[in-house]
């Protein structure tokens, strides 16, 4: 489903069908719901579809959850084409993946009737909706029939109404980075209910890290023999730069121009003993742009999630724009560079240590925000534009030598 269609859907079908909702629930609580009081979770169901950085994002919080309470079991609930990041640990079951199909309306409508059927047959006592002001999200939590239901609530803000649904209603912070953010959800549980807005708490000083991913010596020369047939020019010894240039086309205005990374591309291979790998998701015709140079490696929708993070422990850099992909290299002990414009790395940062962030900040810049759902009128992302090949070329010079 394109983004804009979704956006459409939520909107206009979203808010009317909060608002009945909205009635309802008010009547209940007010002529036949007891007060909520404070009890531990047994099963917990997170509720984070359309992102995979914003689903890797969750794993500090599912971290303090499980430590917080090591007794419930815990599922997640997301759209198929993501799930597989998931899958990377173990500490979410597989069979507590719940999972819809987001291509079609007519299929997603058919999931979601089958996802809230399971949850309400595995009796899931609460959900923390980590959707920032989706309506639909907003639904799906009310109709899970989970007791408890954390989620991002307006306040005093306009035009972001999403019905009052959640039991728990956290105040959403711009200036925070959005794993902060999610680690308000575990603090609303033990929060003072007649208290707004919730959570009244010193913010922690420590930065979240990500749990780094562990490949075998196995998995490493197995993905190595994969490469040689790809290229065989390749060896041990080959000093793999990874360059994400592709995008699924939801937000364009966040790409690095492809002239740019063409540029680059051409720069870096000038140096021997360096391999160009072509890695991520959409346009896979993009690389038909390319000239033929005998140490490209094209892996772009030709590998599995678990074969991109062996491409990540075997390389030295990734250069990508904001996307999934930076995300999931910080799963990894990979070299970052990533580059931003619309979005705000303040928010949206990749969470390691090994980063080099370009940003230029300028004054239309962060165009793209929960407030807007993602979505700007600008068609010339100059933001983008201003972050030169130089810069980059010497980031990743110095970053190999």
């Amino acid at each position: 489903m394109k983004v804009n269609t979704a956006r459409k859907i939520d909107y206009f079908v979203g808010i009317p069908i909060c608002f009945f909702f909205s009635i309802i629930e008010n009547i209940k609580k007010h002529f036949f719901s007891k007060p909520i009081i404070k009890a531990l979770p047994k099963k917990i169901v997170f509720l984070e579809l359309s992102e995979i950085g914003s689903a890797i994002f969750s794993f500090p919080l599912i971290k303090k959850v499980k430590e917080k309470y090591p007794n419930a079991e815990i599922y997640f609930w997301i759209f198929k084409e993501n799930s597989e990041v998931l899958s990377l640990f173990d500490f979410i079951p597989k069979n507590n993946i719940i999972f819809m199909r987001s291509r079609k309306i007519l299929t997603l409508f058919i999931d979601v009737l089958k996802n809230i059927r399971k949850i309400r047959e595995e009796k899931i006592d609460t959900i923390i909706d980590l959707e920032l002001f989706s309506r639909f999200s907003s639904i799906l939590s009310y109709l899970s029939g989970a007791k408890v239901r954390v989620g991002f609530y307006r306040y005093k803000l306009e035009g972001l109404y999403r019905g009052n649904l959640h039991t728990h209603r956290i105040m959403y912070n711009p200036y925070f980075h959005i794993s902060k953010n999610f680690i308000f959800a575990i603090d609303a549980l033990e929060a003072y209910l007649g208290e707004a807005p919730l959570v009244k708490r010193p913010q922690e000083k420590n930065n979240h890290f990500l749990p780094k991913i562990n490949i075998s010596n196995q998995e490493k020369e197995n993905f190595w023999d994969k490469l040689k047939t790809v290229n065989s020019l390749l060896n041990r010894s080959s000093k793999i730069i990874i360059i994400n240039f592709g995008f699924d086309n939801k937000i364009t205005i966040r790409e690095w121009p492809v002239e740019y990374y063409l540029e680059l591309t051409r720069r870096i291979l000038e140096k021997q003993g360096m391999f160009i790998a072509f890695a991520g998701t959409g346009l896979v015709n993009t690389t038909s742009l390319l000239p033929k140079h005998e140490r490209y490696i094209n892996l772009v929708e030709k590998i599995t999630i678990k074969e991109l993070i062996c491409l990540f422990n075997i390389s030295k850099v990734l250069i990508s724009h904001d996307s999934g992909i930076i995300h999931m290299a910080s799963l990894t002990d990979i070299h970052i560079i990533a580059l931003f414009g619309p979005e705000t790395p303040l928010l949206y940062g990749p969470l390691t240590k090994n980063k080099r962030v370009f940003y230029k900040s300028f004054t239309c810049s962060p165009c793209l925000s929960a407030y807007n759902h993602r979505n700007s009128i600008c068609r010339n992302n100059k933001c983008m534009q201003a972050i030169t090949v130089d810069e980059v070329y010497n980031e990743v010079i110095k970053i190999i030598e």
